[in-house]
């Protein structure tokens, strides 16, 4: 199983240059397209997508076990919590402390 990255123009070359396979992607309009090209290559275990469309991903590749969707922090969103701490209260349902906090 491989990976498949789905980022914006700016990024797209770093992850190509890291040998993934990329689709670009620059408005929601083109989820569609993308996933129905993602769906046509049997290998991907994993879309890692640019979290400013993360939501389509899920709606449109979701309820399926294979390919698993992540998400990675894109620099234009404003957020008043770390993004790992917005991730496990959105799957986990609560902040997760570690000593210290």
């Amino acid at each position: 199983m491989k990976p498949v990255i789905v980022a914006p123009p700016d990024l797209a070359d770093g992850f190509r240059l890291a040998g993934c396979v990329v689709f670009e992607i620059s408005a929601h309009d083109e989820i569609a397209r993308i996933v129905e090209e993602i769906r046509a290559m049997p290998d991907v275990g994993l879309v890692l997508v640019d979290e400013r469309f993360m939501e389509g991903f899920e709606r449109a590749l979701g309820g399926s076990d294979l390919p698993m969707i992540a998400s990675f922090p894109a620099e234009e969103v404003s957020r008043e919590e770390t993004y790992i701490d917005e991730l496990t209260k959105r799957f986990l349902g609560q902040k997760i402390y570690g000593e210290g906090e």
